[in-house]
């Protein structure tokens, strides 16, 4: 069974396949320079692991948030460029570049991107910089 580290890198090592400038964080950063995916075990006060979802220690259901950020200097430009990450298909969509891959490198059964939550206007770091962001759920089986 993968840890949540080999999960978490995963997740990032997919989403860096989304190209650039996209800054992947497969740990939480102090800062981060937009746009940005941060990628955290747990989503919307879920469980982190819902253990034994196979029988015998068969495999573990995971759930992590892909947080993805855009400078918000520009109401318009900033919606329009998150928006294109919430797409279902394209070069920048976060369930694309995620269900491509469902392994995750070998380390999982299979991941899919279940939601997408709190679109709108998120702080960041110790200084509360301002970004436009959004939360995707995406729950791994390994």
């Amino acid at each position: 069974m993968a840890s949540v580290s080999a999960i978490r890198d995963g997740l990032a090592a997919r989403l860096a396949t989304i190209p650039a400038p996209l800054a992947v964080h497969a740990n939480v950063p102090d800062n981060i320079t937009p746009p940005a995916a941060v990628v955290t075990p747990g989503f919307e006060g879920e469980p982190v692991i819902r253990f034994d979802s196979t029988m015998a220690r068969g495999s573990d259901d995971f759930l992590f948030t892909v947080s993805v950020y855009v400078q918000y200097s520009d109401d318009r430009a900033a919606q329009e460029e998150l928006d294109a990450y919430l797409e279902g298909s394209g070069a920048r969509s976060v369930k694309q570049v995620i269900e491509a891959e469902p392994t995750l490198g070998g380390v999982a059964s299979f991941a899919v991107v279940r939601e997408a939550r709190n679109y709108g206007p998120q702080r960041w770091g110790a200084a509360e910089v301002r970004y436009l962001g959004v939360d995707f759920g995406v729950e791994v089986t390994a």
